[in-house]
């Protein structure tokens, strides 16, 4: 007479396991299995409703259901593992994969004494009352840590999307003015204590403002976004690019001496000259002078080295515009 009632609670519990693994699904942005989803539980319903309710087959629909849960979460943790390691690192790809075994193997354990119920388990050695009690108490333990788990997660990114927007410009996604200067202090603490000189550049939008009065603000977004992608894709490697305010980027090239950094200088002005963003009727073109500074003394405070990359922009502007200037002069400005 509980037939029916423990088939709908088997149902349930698939259907439990489905919604984990799609919302897992969407969370870690993989591949959604929706069809695959409806198709297992209209089928596990049809079954249960057309033949085991019926015939009052409890032991079939325990054991389909059974199944269909313990695949569903087998699936959820195969193709969850990767995705977990890679953005949460530290094991939690094997902590999530735990929890799912240690649900499968619950299942299958109920499955199997719902299949078999002559065979003397030995957890039949224990009461009724003390076997239910147990459990529901591994099916509690195993819903908690996996919600402690998904929780963990979700704050884990939440901390990790606040640490990146910080430290990133959020139109560009460039690293932004506090981020490159915070490099830079690292820059000239190595150049201090192993003479590994470096170079900076301070690239400005020529005639950013002309741009935003003649096509609007929007259109100057895309000029500023289009000249970042630029930088971005030119720079090395090892380069640093930063949205430094307004229409101004900075440029860190660690490891960098005076000829490579004035090569790197002409490599990116003439690659945004090669911008065209096309804006209603119109192309959008877009130059970029350029202040360039070396650093090559150890008592220079990181003040002086961007007051001269500054005084180098300064003069490329003066000077016509779309045009690299390098800092020759070196000005010695001691820490006090």
């Amino acid at each position: 007479h509980n037939t029916p009632q423990m088939l709908l609670g088997a149902f349930l519990v698939t259907a439990g396991c489905v919604s984990l693994r799609r919302g897992m699904q969407a969370f870690l942005r993989i591949p959604r299995t929706d069809r695959t989803h409806v198709w297992l539980l209209v089928g596990l319903a049809i079954f249960n409703l057309g033949i085991c309710v019926p015939l009052e087959w409890r032991a079939g629909g325990m054991l389909a259901g059974g199944l269909s849960a313990s695949w569903v979460l087998w699936q959820c943790a195969r193709e969850t593992f990767a995705p977990i390691q890679h953005e949460f690192k530290g094991g939690m790809g094997h902590v999530h994969n735990g929890i799912m075994g240690a649900s499968i193997i619950v299942f299958a354990g109920i499955t199997i004494t719902a299949l078999f119920p002559d065979v003397y388990w030995p957890w039949y050695r224990l009461s009724d009352l003390t076997g239910h009690f147990a459990m529901v108490f591994a099916c509690v333990t195993l819903t908690i840590s996996s919600s402690a788990l998904l929780m963990y997660m979700v704050v884990m990114r939440l901390v990790h999307r606040l640490e990146h927007l910080s430290h990133h410009d959020a139109l560009t996604g460039l690293l932004n003015r506090r981020a490159i200067e915070m490099m830079l202090e690292r820059e000239v603490q190595r150049l201090q204590r192993f003479g590994q000189s470096f170079s900076v550049l301070m690239v400005d939008i020529d005639h950013f403002k002309r741009i935003n009065d003649r096509f609007g603000h929007a259109a100057g977004d895309a000029v500023l976004s289009a000249v970042a992608d630029t930088l971005r894709s030119q720079a090395r490697e090892v380069d640093r690019v930063s949205r430094y305010g307004g229409e101004e980027f900075c440029v860190l090239l660690p490891h960098t001496s005076h000829d490579g950094a004035a090569l790197a200088a002409e490599r990116l002005r003439d690659a945004i000259n090669q911008i065209q963003i096309p804006w209603d009727d119109d192309i959008i073109t877009v130059t970029v002078s350029t202040g360039m500074a070396c650093a090559t003394d150890r008592h220079e405070h990181l003040r002086s080295l961007l007051r001269r990359a500054d005084e180098a922009l300064y003069q490329a502007k003066a000077e016509g515009r779309n045009r690299v200037v390098i800092c020759q002069k070196t000005t010695s400005l001691r820490a006090a």
